[in-house]
Protein backbone atom coordinates (compact mmCIF):
# COMPACT_ATOMS: atom_id res chain seq x y z
CA UNK A 1 0.00 0.00 0.00
CA UNK A 2 1.27 3.47 -0.82
CA UNK A 3 0.86 6.67 1.13
CA UNK A 4 0.45 9.84 -0.87
CA UNK A 5 1.42 13.24 0.50
CA UNK A 6 0.26 16.05 -1.75
CA UNK A 7 2.83 18.79 -1.34
CA UNK A 8 4.13 19.39 -4.87
CA UNK A 9 3.44 22.48 -6.91
CA UNK A 10 3.82 23.22 -10.58
CA UNK A 11 5.57 26.50 -9.82
CA UNK A 12 9.34 26.86 -9.75
CA UNK A 13 10.93 25.37 -6.69
CA UNK A 14 14.45 24.43 -5.70
CA UNK A 15 13.52 21.56 -3.45
CA UNK A 16 11.12 18.78 -4.37
CA UNK A 17 9.54 16.63 -1.71
CA UNK A 18 8.37 13.10 -2.37
CA UNK A 19 4.69 12.53 -3.04
CA UNK A 20 4.78 8.82 -2.39
CA UNK A 21 5.82 6.71 0.55
CA UNK A 22 5.49 3.03 1.23
CA UNK A 23 2.78 2.10 3.73
CA UNK A 24 1.64 -1.03 5.48
CA UNK A 25 -0.65 -3.77 4.20
CA UNK A 26 -4.25 -3.79 5.45
CA UNK A 27 -7.41 -5.72 4.67
CA UNK A 28 -9.90 -4.38 2.14
CA UNK A 29 -12.44 -3.85 4.95
CA UNK A 30 -9.98 -1.71 6.90
CA UNK A 31 -9.09 0.23 3.76
CA UNK A 32 -12.77 0.93 3.07
CA UNK A 33 -13.29 2.18 6.64
CA UNK A 34 -10.29 4.53 6.32
CA UNK A 35 -11.57 5.78 2.95
CA UNK A 36 -15.00 6.52 4.42
CA UNK A 37 -13.51 8.41 7.38
CA UNK A 38 -11.21 10.50 5.17
CA UNK A 39 -14.13 11.46 2.94
CA UNK A 40 -16.24 12.55 5.94
CA UNK A 41 -13.35 14.64 7.31
CA UNK A 42 -12.74 16.43 4.02
CA UNK A 43 -16.34 17.00 2.89
CA UNK A 44 -19.54 17.54 4.89
CA UNK A 45 -21.74 16.24 2.07
CA UNK A 46 -21.28 14.04 -0.98
CA UNK A 47 -19.19 16.16 -3.37
CA UNK A 48 -19.21 16.12 -7.15
CA UNK A 49 -16.14 15.22 -9.16
CA UNK A 50 -15.64 18.91 -10.03
CA UNK A 51 -15.73 19.91 -6.32
CA UNK A 52 -13.19 17.23 -5.40
CA UNK A 53 -10.94 18.28 -8.28
CA UNK A 54 -11.07 21.93 -7.21
CA UNK A 55 -10.21 21.10 -3.59
CA UNK A 56 -7.45 18.72 -4.64
CA UNK A 57 -5.56 21.30 -6.67
CA UNK A 58 -6.09 23.92 -3.97
CA UNK A 59 -4.32 21.60 -1.50
CA UNK A 60 -1.53 20.81 -3.95
CA UNK A 61 -0.80 24.37 -4.98
CA UNK A 62 -1.34 26.30 -1.75
CA UNK A 63 0.28 23.71 0.54
CA UNK A 64 -1.43 25.24 3.57
CA UNK A 65 -2.16 21.88 5.17
CA UNK A 66 -0.91 18.30 5.19
CA UNK A 67 -3.22 15.64 3.76
CA UNK A 68 -2.30 11.94 3.78
CA UNK A 69 -4.36 9.30 1.98
CA UNK A 70 -3.83 5.69 0.95
CA UNK A 71 -4.00 3.62 -2.20
CA UNK A 72 -3.40 -0.07 -2.87
CA UNK A 73 -2.23 -2.33 -5.65
CA UNK A 74 -3.20 -6.01 -5.71
CA UNK A 75 -1.75 -8.79 -7.88
CA UNK A 76 -4.69 -10.62 -9.47
CA UNK A 77 -2.56 -13.70 -10.01
CA UNK A 78 -2.42 -14.11 -6.23
CA UNK A 79 -5.70 -12.67 -4.98
CA UNK A 80 -8.00 -13.01 -7.99
CA UNK A 81 -9.43 -10.71 -10.65
CA UNK A 82 -12.59 -8.64 -10.58
CA UNK A 83 -13.56 -10.28 -13.87
CA UNK A 84 -15.08 -13.77 -14.10
CA UNK A 85 -12.44 -16.44 -14.75
CA UNK A 86 -14.35 -19.73 -14.39
CA UNK A 87 -14.99 -21.47 -17.71
CA UNK A 88 -18.69 -21.83 -16.93
CA UNK A 89 -19.13 -18.20 -15.87
CA UNK A 90 -20.65 -15.66 -18.27
CA UNK A 91 -18.12 -13.38 -20.03
CA UNK A 92 -15.18 -15.42 -18.73
CA UNK A 93 -13.87 -15.63 -22.31
CA UNK A 94 -15.14 -12.29 -23.56
CA UNK A 95 -12.58 -10.16 -25.40
CA UNK A 96 -13.06 -7.21 -23.03
CA UNK A 97 -12.36 -9.37 -19.99
CA UNK A 98 -8.96 -8.04 -18.90
CA UNK A 99 -7.73 -11.52 -17.97
CA UNK A 100 -8.35 -12.51 -21.61
CA UNK A 101 -7.42 -9.33 -23.49
CA UNK A 102 -3.58 -9.66 -23.35
CA UNK A 103 -3.88 -13.06 -25.05
CA UNK A 104 -6.16 -11.74 -27.78
CA UNK A 105 -4.97 -12.56 -31.29
CA UNK A 106 -4.54 -8.84 -31.93
CA UNK A 107 -2.11 -8.41 -29.03
CA UNK A 108 1.50 -9.41 -29.61
CA UNK A 109 2.03 -9.70 -25.84
CA UNK A 110 0.38 -13.12 -26.05
CA UNK A 111 3.80 -14.39 -27.19
CA UNK A 112 5.30 -13.51 -23.80
CA UNK A 113 3.04 -15.66 -21.65
CA UNK A 114 2.35 -14.63 -18.05
CA UNK A 115 4.43 -11.61 -17.01
CA UNK A 116 3.50 -9.93 -13.68
CA UNK A 117 2.62 -6.28 -14.14
CA UNK A 118 2.42 -6.66 -17.92
CA UNK A 119 0.11 -9.45 -19.11
CA UNK A 120 -1.27 -10.26 -15.65
CA UNK A 121 -3.83 -7.61 -14.58
CA UNK A 122 -3.58 -5.81 -11.24
CA UNK A 123 -6.25 -4.19 -9.08
CA UNK A 124 -6.03 -0.55 -8.00
CA UNK A 125 -7.74 0.38 -4.73
CA UNK A 126 -8.23 4.09 -4.07
CA UNK A 127 -9.94 6.67 -1.87
CA UNK A 128 -10.60 10.39 -2.18
CA UNK A 129 -7.46 12.26 -3.31
CA UNK A 130 -5.55 9.02 -4.03
CA UNK A 131 -3.18 10.04 -6.81
CA UNK A 132 -1.27 8.46 -9.62
CA UNK A 133 1.32 11.13 -10.41
CA UNK A 134 2.43 12.02 -13.91
CA UNK A 135 4.01 8.96 -15.47
CA UNK A 136 4.06 6.77 -18.53
CA UNK A 137 4.60 3.07 -18.81
CA UNK A 138 8.34 2.39 -18.75
CA UNK A 139 8.06 0.25 -21.89
CA UNK A 140 5.73 2.82 -23.51
CA UNK A 141 3.11 0.07 -23.73
CA UNK A 142 -0.56 0.96 -24.16
CA UNK A 143 -2.84 -0.21 -21.37
CA UNK A 144 -6.50 -0.37 -20.48
CA UNK A 145 -8.18 0.39 -17.15
CA UNK A 146 -11.66 -0.72 -16.09
CA UNK A 147 -13.43 0.84 -13.10
CA UNK A 148 -15.24 -2.03 -11.40
CA UNK A 149 -17.03 -0.12 -8.66
CA UNK A 150 -16.99 3.01 -6.54
CA UNK A 151 -16.43 6.71 -7.06
CA UNK A 152 -15.32 8.40 -10.27
CA UNK A 153 -11.69 8.84 -11.38
CA UNK A 154 -10.38 12.01 -13.01
CA UNK A 155 -7.77 11.30 -15.69
CA UNK A 156 -5.32 13.75 -17.25
CA UNK A 157 -3.36 12.75 -20.35
CA UNK A 158 -0.53 14.30 -22.38
CA UNK A 159 -0.06 12.75 -25.87
CA UNK A 160 3.27 11.14 -26.73
CA UNK A 161 3.73 13.72 -29.50
CA UNK A 162 4.26 16.38 -26.80
CA UNK A 163 7.32 14.58 -25.37
CA UNK A 164 10.05 16.99 -26.50
CA UNK A 165 8.08 20.10 -25.61
CA UNK A 166 7.09 18.61 -22.25
CA UNK A 167 10.71 17.78 -21.45
CA UNK A 168 11.75 21.43 -21.91
CA UNK A 169 8.78 22.83 -19.99
CA UNK A 170 9.21 20.52 -16.99
CA UNK A 171 12.96 21.15 -16.96
CA UNK A 172 12.26 24.88 -16.68
CA UNK A 173 9.41 24.58 -14.16
CA UNK A 174 11.30 22.30 -11.79
CA UNK A 175 14.72 23.88 -12.29
CA UNK A 176 16.18 20.45 -13.03
CA UNK A 177 19.78 21.71 -13.28
CA UNK A 178 20.92 19.30 -15.97
CA UNK A 179 18.53 16.43 -15.20
CA UNK A 180 16.17 15.74 -18.14
CA UNK A 181 12.72 17.12 -17.45
CA UNK A 182 10.96 13.84 -18.20
CA UNK A 183 13.10 12.01 -15.63
CA UNK A 184 12.03 14.60 -13.06
CA UNK A 185 8.39 14.26 -14.09
CA UNK A 186 8.52 10.48 -13.61
CA UNK A 187 9.80 10.87 -10.02
CA UNK A 188 6.38 11.19 -8.34
CA UNK A 189 5.88 14.85 -9.23
CA UNK A 190 2.44 16.38 -9.76
CA UNK A 191 2.06 19.52 -11.88
CA UNK A 192 -1.32 21.14 -12.40
CA UNK A 193 -2.74 20.75 -15.93
CA UNK A 194 -3.49 24.50 -16.02
CA UNK A 195 0.20 25.31 -15.61
CA UNK A 196 1.16 22.90 -18.39
CA UNK A 197 -1.54 24.30 -20.68
CA UNK A 198 -0.24 27.85 -20.13
CA UNK A 199 3.15 26.59 -21.32
CA UNK A 200 1.62 25.29 -24.54
CA UNK A 201 1.31 21.61 -23.58
CA UNK A 202 -1.80 19.76 -24.75
CA UNK A 203 -3.52 18.16 -21.76
CA UNK A 204 -6.69 16.09 -22.13
CA UNK A 205 -9.11 15.41 -19.26
CA UNK A 206 -11.82 12.82 -18.79
CA UNK A 207 -13.90 11.51 -15.89
CA UNK A 208 -14.17 7.72 -15.66
CA UNK A 209 -17.29 6.32 -14.04
CA UNK A 210 -18.05 2.86 -12.72
CA UNK A 211 -18.39 0.33 -15.54
CA UNK A 212 -16.27 2.33 -18.00
CA UNK A 213 -12.96 1.60 -19.72
CA UNK A 214 -10.10 4.05 -20.23
CA UNK A 215 -7.47 3.22 -22.87
CA UNK A 216 -4.06 4.89 -22.58
CA UNK A 217 -2.13 5.15 -25.84
CA UNK A 218 1.56 4.18 -26.20
CA UNK A 219 4.03 6.67 -24.76
CA UNK A 220 1.39 9.01 -23.34
CA UNK A 221 1.86 10.66 -19.94
CA UNK A 222 -1.01 10.06 -17.55
CA UNK A 223 -2.05 11.12 -14.06
CA UNK A 224 -5.17 10.19 -12.12
CA UNK A 225 -7.06 11.45 -9.07
CA UNK A 226 -9.68 9.33 -7.30
CA UNK A 227 -12.92 10.95 -6.13
CA UNK A 228 -13.60 8.40 -3.39
CA UNK A 229 -13.35 4.71 -2.60
CA UNK A 230 -13.11 2.69 -5.79
CA UNK A 231 -11.67 -0.48 -7.33
CA UNK A 232 -10.29 -0.61 -10.86
CA UNK A 233 -8.31 -3.16 -12.85
CA UNK A 234 -5.50 -2.55 -15.35
CA UNK A 235 -3.54 -4.59 -17.89
CA UNK A 236 -1.23 -3.97 -20.85
CA UNK A 237 -1.65 -4.96 -24.48
CA UNK A 238 0.20 -4.12 -27.69
CA UNK A 239 -0.31 -4.23 -31.43
CA UNK A 240 2.41 -4.79 -34.01
CA UNK A 241 2.59 -1.03 -34.59
CA UNK A 242 4.05 -0.64 -31.08
CA UNK A 243 7.15 -2.78 -31.77
CA UNK A 244 9.23 0.05 -33.26
CA UNK A 245 8.52 2.29 -30.27
CA UNK A 246 9.11 -0.60 -27.88
CA UNK A 247 12.44 -1.46 -29.53
CA UNK A 248 13.63 2.15 -29.24
CA UNK A 249 12.45 2.32 -25.62
CA UNK A 250 14.23 -0.92 -24.73
CA UNK A 251 17.52 0.50 -26.00
CA UNK A 252 17.00 3.67 -23.97
CA UNK A 253 16.24 1.68 -20.81
CA UNK A 254 19.42 -0.32 -21.38
CA UNK A 255 21.39 2.90 -21.71
CA UNK A 256 19.91 4.23 -18.46
CA UNK A 257 20.41 0.87 -16.67
CA UNK A 258 16.68 0.46 -15.96
CA UNK A 259 15.49 -3.15 -15.44
CA UNK A 260 12.87 -4.24 -17.96
CA UNK A 261 10.01 -6.59 -16.98
CA UNK A 262 10.46 -8.59 -20.20
CA UNK A 263 12.98 -9.03 -22.98
CA UNK A 264 12.26 -7.20 -26.23
CA UNK A 265 14.61 -9.63 -27.98
CA UNK A 266 12.52 -12.54 -26.74
CA UNK A 267 9.28 -10.91 -27.85
CA UNK A 268 10.58 -10.27 -31.37
CA UNK A 269 11.96 -13.78 -31.78
CA UNK A 270 8.81 -15.37 -30.39
CA UNK A 271 6.72 -13.35 -32.84
CA UNK A 272 9.04 -14.32 -35.69
CA UNK A 273 8.98 -18.05 -34.98
CA UNK A 274 5.18 -18.03 -34.57
CA UNK A 275 4.36 -15.84 -37.58
CA UNK A 276 6.88 -17.58 -39.85
CA UNK A 277 4.64 -20.66 -39.81
CA UNK A 278 1.75 -18.65 -41.30
CA UNK A 279 1.37 -17.91 -44.97
CA UNK A 280 0.45 -14.26 -44.45
CA UNK A 281 1.94 -13.26 -41.12
CA UNK A 282 0.77 -9.65 -40.73
CA UNK A 283 3.42 -8.84 -38.12
CA UNK A 284 6.41 -9.89 -40.22
CA UNK A 285 6.72 -6.73 -42.31
CA UNK A 286 6.74 -4.64 -39.13
CA UNK A 287 9.39 -6.61 -37.26
CA UNK A 288 11.70 -7.60 -40.16
CA UNK A 289 13.80 -4.43 -39.93
CA UNK A 290 14.10 -4.81 -36.15
CA UNK A 291 15.19 -8.43 -36.51
CA UNK A 292 17.86 -7.43 -39.03
CA UNK A 293 19.21 -4.84 -36.59
CA UNK A 294 19.22 -7.41 -33.78
CA UNK A 295 21.02 -9.91 -36.01
CA UNK A 296 23.70 -7.46 -37.10
CA UNK A 297 24.34 -6.26 -33.54
CA UNK A 298 24.41 -9.77 -32.09
CA UNK A 299 26.80 -11.23 -34.66
CA UNK A 300 29.08 -8.19 -34.58
CA UNK A 301 29.43 -8.34 -30.79
CA UNK A 302 30.07 -12.10 -30.84
CA UNK A 303 32.79 -11.58 -33.43
CA UNK A 304 34.37 -8.75 -31.39
CA UNK A 305 34.41 -10.92 -28.27
CA UNK A 306 36.04 -13.78 -30.17
CA UNK A 307 38.68 -11.44 -31.57
CA UNK A 308 39.27 -10.17 -28.02
CA UNK A 309 40.12 -13.72 -26.94
CA UNK A 310 36.81 -15.16 -25.69
CA UNK A 311 36.84 -18.65 -27.25
CA UNK A 312 34.89 -20.61 -24.62
CA UNK A 313 31.19 -20.97 -25.42
CA UNK A 314 28.18 -23.22 -24.88
CA UNK A 315 24.53 -23.31 -25.82
CA UNK A 316 21.82 -22.82 -23.22
CA UNK A 317 20.74 -26.24 -22.00
CA UNK A 318 24.02 -27.98 -22.88
CA UNK A 319 26.18 -29.72 -20.29
CA UNK A 320 29.35 -28.14 -18.99
CA UNK A 321 31.89 -30.81 -17.98
CA UNK A 322 34.54 -28.39 -16.77
CA UNK A 323 33.23 -27.92 -13.22
CA UNK A 324 34.67 -30.05 -10.43
CA UNK A 325 32.62 -31.76 -7.76
CA UNK A 326 33.44 -32.03 -4.06
CA UNK A 327 35.38 -35.25 -4.64
CA UNK A 328 37.60 -33.54 -7.22
CA UNK A 329 35.92 -35.27 -10.14
CA UNK A 330 34.37 -33.39 -13.00
CA UNK A 331 30.69 -32.84 -12.39
CA UNK A 332 28.40 -32.08 -15.36
CA UNK A 333 26.40 -28.90 -14.98
CA UNK A 334 23.41 -28.06 -17.07
CA UNK A 335 22.83 -24.41 -17.88
CA UNK A 336 19.20 -23.61 -17.18
CA UNK A 337 17.27 -21.64 -19.78
CA UNK A 338 15.44 -19.20 -17.52
CA UNK A 339 16.90 -18.07 -14.22
CA UNK A 340 16.81 -14.93 -12.15
CA UNK A 341 20.52 -14.39 -12.93
CA UNK A 342 19.81 -13.67 -16.57
CA UNK A 343 20.12 -9.90 -16.11
CA UNK A 344 23.35 -8.14 -16.92
CA UNK A 345 24.82 -6.96 -13.64
CA UNK A 346 25.89 -3.67 -15.25
CA UNK A 347 22.96 -2.42 -17.36
CA UNK A 348 20.18 -4.74 -16.03
CA UNK A 349 19.48 -5.91 -19.59
CA UNK A 350 17.54 -9.19 -19.82
CA UNK A 351 19.85 -11.45 -21.84
CA UNK A 352 17.81 -13.64 -24.16
CA UNK A 353 19.89 -14.35 -27.27
CA UNK A 354 23.20 -14.63 -25.46
CA UNK A 355 25.23 -13.55 -22.46
CA UNK A 356 28.72 -13.81 -21.04
CA UNK A 357 29.10 -15.49 -17.64
CA UNK A 358 31.96 -15.28 -15.20
CA UNK A 359 31.55 -18.70 -13.67
CA UNK A 360 33.72 -18.39 -10.58
CA UNK A 361 31.90 -15.26 -9.36
CA UNK A 362 28.42 -16.08 -10.71
CA UNK A 363 28.35 -12.84 -12.72
CA UNK A 364 26.38 -12.21 -15.92
CA UNK A 365 27.16 -9.64 -18.63
CA UNK A 366 25.33 -8.73 -21.80
CA UNK A 367 27.65 -8.79 -24.81
CA UNK A 368 28.03 -5.01 -24.90
CA UNK A 369 29.02 -4.79 -21.23
CA UNK A 370 31.21 -7.89 -21.60
CA UNK A 371 33.21 -6.11 -24.31
CA UNK A 372 33.80 -3.19 -21.98
CA UNK A 373 34.74 -5.58 -19.17
CA UNK A 374 37.27 -7.42 -21.36
CA UNK A 375 38.73 -4.14 -22.59
CA UNK A 376 39.13 -2.94 -19.01
CA UNK A 377 40.54 -6.19 -17.59
CA UNK A 378 42.67 -6.97 -20.65
CA UNK A 379 41.72 -10.63 -20.21
CA UNK A 380 38.94 -13.14 -20.93
CA UNK A 381 39.97 -15.53 -18.15
CA UNK A 382 36.99 -17.24 -16.51
CA UNK A 383 34.49 -15.94 -19.08
CA UNK A 384 32.18 -18.09 -21.20
CA UNK A 385 29.78 -17.09 -23.94
CA UNK A 386 26.32 -18.67 -23.53
CA UNK A 387 23.96 -18.49 -26.49
CA UNK A 388 20.45 -19.60 -27.37
CA UNK A 389 20.79 -19.70 -31.17
CA UNK A 390 23.98 -20.27 -33.12
CA UNK A 391 24.96 -17.90 -35.91
CA UNK A 392 23.51 -20.00 -38.72
CA UNK A 393 20.15 -20.21 -36.94
CA UNK A 394 19.97 -16.46 -36.43
CA UNK A 395 20.83 -15.78 -40.08
CA UNK A 396 18.41 -18.44 -41.32
CA UNK A 397 15.50 -17.12 -39.25
CA UNK A 398 16.00 -13.51 -40.34
CA UNK A 399 16.41 -14.51 -43.99
CA UNK A 400 13.24 -16.58 -43.76
CA UNK A 401 11.31 -13.61 -42.40
CA UNK A 402 12.77 -11.25 -45.01
CA UNK A 403 11.89 -13.72 -47.74
CA UNK A 404 8.26 -13.88 -46.67
CA UNK A 405 8.05 -10.09 -46.45
CA UNK A 406 9.67 -9.67 -49.88
CA UNK A 407 7.35 -12.23 -51.44
CA UNK A 408 4.32 -10.58 -49.91
CA UNK A 409 5.34 -7.14 -51.19
CA UNK A 410 6.35 -8.47 -54.60
CA UNK A 411 9.89 -7.15 -54.24
CA UNK A 412 13.33 -8.67 -54.07
CA UNK A 413 15.24 -7.98 -50.90
CA UNK A 414 18.66 -9.35 -50.04
CA UNK A 415 18.90 -9.99 -46.31
CA UNK A 416 21.71 -12.50 -46.23
CA UNK A 417 24.38 -11.71 -43.68
CA UNK A 418 27.76 -13.39 -43.85
CA UNK A 419 28.45 -15.61 -40.87
CA UNK A 420 31.42 -14.82 -38.69
CA UNK A 421 34.72 -16.48 -39.64
CA UNK A 422 35.34 -20.06 -38.62
CA UNK A 423 36.86 -20.38 -35.20
CA UNK A 424 39.50 -22.92 -36.03
CA UNK A 425 39.74 -26.49 -34.85
CA UNK A 426 38.71 -25.72 -31.25
CA UNK A 427 35.50 -27.55 -30.44
CA UNK A 428 32.82 -25.78 -28.48
CA UNK A 429 30.55 -27.39 -25.93
CA UNK A 430 27.40 -27.13 -27.98
CA UNK A 431 24.40 -29.03 -29.21
CA UNK A 432 24.32 -28.39 -32.94
CA UNK A 433 20.95 -28.01 -34.62
CA UNK A 434 20.85 -27.91 -38.43
CA UNK A 435 19.61 -24.59 -39.78
CA UNK A 436 17.14 -26.44 -41.99
CA UNK A 437 15.20 -27.40 -38.89
CA UNK A 438 14.93 -23.84 -37.62
CA UNK A 439 11.50 -23.15 -39.04
CA UNK A 440 10.09 -26.36 -37.62
CA UNK A 441 10.36 -28.08 -34.27
CA UNK A 442 13.90 -27.06 -33.31
CA UNK A 443 13.43 -23.29 -33.37
CA UNK A 444 10.01 -23.35 -31.79
CA UNK A 445 11.24 -25.42 -28.90
CA UNK A 446 14.25 -23.16 -28.34
CA UNK A 447 12.11 -20.02 -28.44
CA UNK A 448 9.45 -21.36 -26.12
CA UNK A 449 11.91 -22.60 -23.53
Amino acid sequence: MALFIKMASGTKQKKLRSLKKQGRSVSLTTFYRIARNVMSMCFSKDPTAAEIEQEYWRLVEQKDCHVAVHCGKVDTNTHGSGFPVGKSEPFSRHGWNLTVLPNNTGSILRHLGAVPGVTIPWLNIGMVFSTSCWSRDQNHLPYIDYLHTGADCIWYCIPAAEEKKLDKVVHTLLQANGTPGLEMLESNVMIAPEILCKEGIKVHRTVQQSGQFVVCFPGSFVSKVCCGYNVSETVHFATTQWTSMGFKTAKEMKRRHIPKPFSMEKLLYQIATAEAKKENGSALSTISALLRELRDTELRQRRQLYEAGLHSSARYGSHDNSSLGVDGKKKPRKWQLETSERRCQICQHLCYLSMVVQENENVVFCLECALRHVEKQKSCRGLKLMYRYDEEQIISLVNQICGKVSGKNGTIEICISKPTPKRGPRKRATLDVPSSRLSSSSSSKSASS
